[in-house]
Formats: C-alpha cells, sequence, structure tokens
C-alpha cells in the first residue's frame, strides 16, 4: 500500500502491471478498498489508480477543495513518479478531474478517455449526487433511479439490474459510512465544475463514452463535449452509468482506442 506526499498530503496509490503508463481517475467517493468492479486485466499497460483527497486512505485536509486541487493531485503524483506522459481514463467525478489535468497539464496526458462524465457548467452539469448521498433514506432505490433510466421500482425486466443492485449494496455494506468529511467536500467541488469553454483548446485524441440510459452524465453532455473537442470520437453503449459492466463492448472499445496509432480520430 504504497504512500506518497503530493501538495502536502499523503496520497494512497497502486500500480499494476507493465507496459503503457495509464492513469484511472475514479468517481464520486471511490475508494481503492472497495470491491473491483469487473474491469479488464489492461494487458499491456501499466495501471496506476489512486485514492482521491478525502478519500479512501488518502489524507483529507480540511478547507473547501476545488476541481483545480483534484487536478493539481494528479498532477503532482506524475510528477513525484517520474511520468512525462501517461493515458488518461476519467469514469464519471474522474472525467470531470481528467478534464482541468489535460486542460492545466496538456503536456502530461497522451489519449484520453472521458467516460460518463460532463464538461459542466450552467447546462451541462452531471445530475447533483448530494440530493441522495446527503439526504435520501433509501439510498440504493434512488440509485437505481438515476443510474439506468430504464429502471422502475415496479419493474424487474431491467438488463443486469442485479449486477446493479450487487455493486451497490456490496458498497453500502462495506463502507457504511459513506459521508466524510472528504466526500462532502467533494461533492461541493463537483458542483462548481465548469469546463465548457477550456474543452475547445484539448487537441489530444480524446474518446468520449457513455451509456444510453445514463441519467447523472446524460446523453446530451456527452454531445456537448463531442462537440467542444475537436479531435474526439463519441461512442454509446447498452446501459446506464454503469454501462462499463453493463456492456461487455465498452471496454474493448476503449482499450482498442489506447492501442491505435492513428493520430486523428474520425468525428
Amino acid at each position: 500500500m504504497p504512500f506518497i506526499n503530493v501538495n502536502g498530503i499523503q496520497l494512497h496509490y497502486e500500480i499494476e502491471g507493465n507496459g503503457t503508463p495509464l492513469l484511472i481517475i475514479s468517481g464520486t467517493g471511490a475508494d481503492l478498498r472497495n470491491p473491483r468492479p469487473d474491469y479488464p486485466t489492461f494487458e499491456g499497460f501499466q495501471v496506476l489508480r489512486y485514492d482521491q483527497r478525502g478519500l479512501g486512505q488518502t489524507a483529507s485536509p480540511k478547507g473547501t477543495y476545488t476541481m483545480g486541487d483534484y487536478a493539481d493531485d494528479a498532477a503532482s503524483l506524475l510528477d513525484n513518479l517520474e511520468i512525462d506522459r501517461i493515458n488518461v481514463i476519467g469514469i464519471s467525478f474522474g472525467g470531470m478531474v481528467a478534464q482541468h489535468l489535460v486542460t492545466r497539464y496538456p503536456s502530461k496526458v497522451k489519449k484520453l478517455v472521458l467516460a460518463c462524465t460532463s464538461p459542466g457548467g450552467e447546462h451541462f452539469s452531471s445530475f447533483d449526487l448530494r440530493e441522495i448521498l446527503l439526504d435520501s433514506s433509501n439510498k440504493v432505490e434512488s440509485w437505481l433511479q438515476i443510474l439506468d433510466s430504464r429502471y422502475k421500482s415496479s419493474n424487474d425486466d431491467l438488463p443486469t439490474l442485479n449486477m446493479i443492485k450487487d455493486v451497490l449494496n456490496k458498497s453500502t455494506k462495506l463502507f457504511p459510512n459513506l459521508v466524510t468529511d472528504g466526500l462532502t467536500r467533494q461533492l461541493e467541488a463537483r458542483s462548481e465544475h465548469d469546463c465548457v469553454n477550456s474543452l475547445r483548446d484539448i487537441s489530444h485524441q480524446t474518446l468520449i463514452v457513455g451509456g444510453r440510459y445514463d441519467d447523472i452524465a446524460p446523453l446530451k453532455n456527452l454531445l456537448e463535449m463531442h462537440r467542444l473537442i475537436k479531435n474526439s470520437q463519441l461512442q454509446i453503449f447498452e446501459g446506464g452509468h454503469l454501462f462499463l459492466i453493463q456492456d461487455k463492448q465498452a471496454w474493448p472499445a476503449i482499450i482498442s482506442f489506447l492501442l491505435s496509432e492513428n493520430d486523428t480520430l474520425k468525428a
């Protein structure tokens, strides 16, 4: 369980595999101690993951967190590990961090994957999770309704419904006291996310992926990112916010993009 000093805090990270460096930035409340979803082995990649400030085993500094802080943490981690450039996959909130990382530190990013995320701002923000994480009494039911718009409490025919419930129940049982100061600060920073204007400056090869039935990062937000990032490709998969485990074609498409040698993507 390696730790490293990043921007004055002790940050917990993990490195697995050998090959091309790949940074995966996870979503809201993510903790490396959580059961890992059914993701691929990433053969041929050296995968770097970490607990973001205030989460998991990373320290929780006092004060207000900004999206810039999260991007600075990622950049400082790369500097401390002597990684000059790296492929980046940002998932959900991690996709927001990745947007700030690539716009603040463009030379550090090779290829960029933005998964089930949003550009933010007044018109293209993701669903405000404070409504569920801080207020809702029936969190599993509330999560289901925004994770996949096909879900209705009276309908058990949703494909992969049991898989989604299993993921939610495991996380809830393992860490029943999910709401911490660090998570609260993360949610506040998330609510201020806005990269609408800066995304036009991204020239990196970018793959934007999401689920057709995602009510957290809806399709219109993905379309807007695709419109703003000139060298981007958009792929929509069957599923909701958890499309990465709902649609078995999602990860192969992402890995194929990372391994491709093309300099220019087709819109």
